[in-house]
């Protein structure tokens, strides 16, 4: 009996002894937790007033590496000059394309126009005779007699003009003996001879074949055609 109760009274402070063990070295379940918290960085605005910090060194821009890329700039738009204003036309010069006349003459056969009409022609022209019409009485139809040689049997060719502007020749091609013989405000008349024999070049016997020469107000017509022994000689 003795025994039983020795025994039991050990048993007691052994489980006594284990409890005390356990409370002072944490081994047991924690009754509350010790956190560890840190503190945020927080950047502060400048106060009012202040003047914000200059860049540091490290923070300016890289200047580029040899053999680098640099992105072109845009261009600047280029400037655009103002027109200048032309000047005022001359009421005393010819109006474009009027440049055949002459002081004294309505068709003046050294002006520009004349000699380019004369250009125009296959090989070497010269003016001849031309209309006579006076500057304030100018006819519609104007003409200028081109010679295309030294001879009495040169090729002839009448050239006609309407308002100063160029019309062209009164045949497609020049025949010799081909002479003006008259001509009015619309009209110009044009003898064509021909050799009938052995004649001199300066007496030609054939003909003569008499064409009138018309402006209809818009162009030139022919009063006929012309006879074959004036576009096809000796045949």
């Amino acid at each position: 009996m003795n025994n039983a109760v020795r025994m039991s009274a050990l048993i007691a402070v052994a489980a006594a002894l284990v409890v005390g063990c356990s409370d002072e070295t944490g081994s047991g379940t924690a009754t509350s937790t010790s956190r560890a918290t840190s503190a945020p960085s927080t950047t502060r605005a400048p106060a009012p007033g202040a003047e914000a910090p200059a860049a540091s060194a490290s923070e300016e821009t890289p200047a580029p590496q040899p053999g680098a890329t640099v992105a072109p700039q845009p261009e600047s738009p280029p400037v655009t000059q103002a027109p200048t204003a032309a000047p005022a036309p001359d009421p005393t010069s010819p109006a474009p394309g009027n440049d055949i006349s002459g002081p004294d003459r309505c068709i003046d056969t050294g002006s520009t126009g004349v000699r380019n009409a004369l250009a125009s022609l296959t090989g070497s022209w010269v003016a001849g005779q031309a209309s006579a019409d006076q500057p304030g009485n100018c006819g519609e139809l104007l003409w200028v007699r081109a010679i295309g040689g030294n001879s009495a049997g040169a090729p002839i060719h009448v050239l006609f003009f309407h308002d100063g502007k160029y019309l062209g020749t009164g045949t497609s091609e020049p025949y010799a003996f081909t002479t003006v013989v008259g001509s009015s405000s619309t009209a110009v008349t044009v003898e064509y001879r021909w050799l009938a024999a052995d004649e001199p070049f300066a007496a030609p016997q054939g003909g003569p074949a008499t064409i009138t020469y018309s402006w209809t107000g818009s162009n030139v017509v022919m009063s006929g055609p012309l006879p074959s022994e004036v576009t096809q000689p000796h045949r």
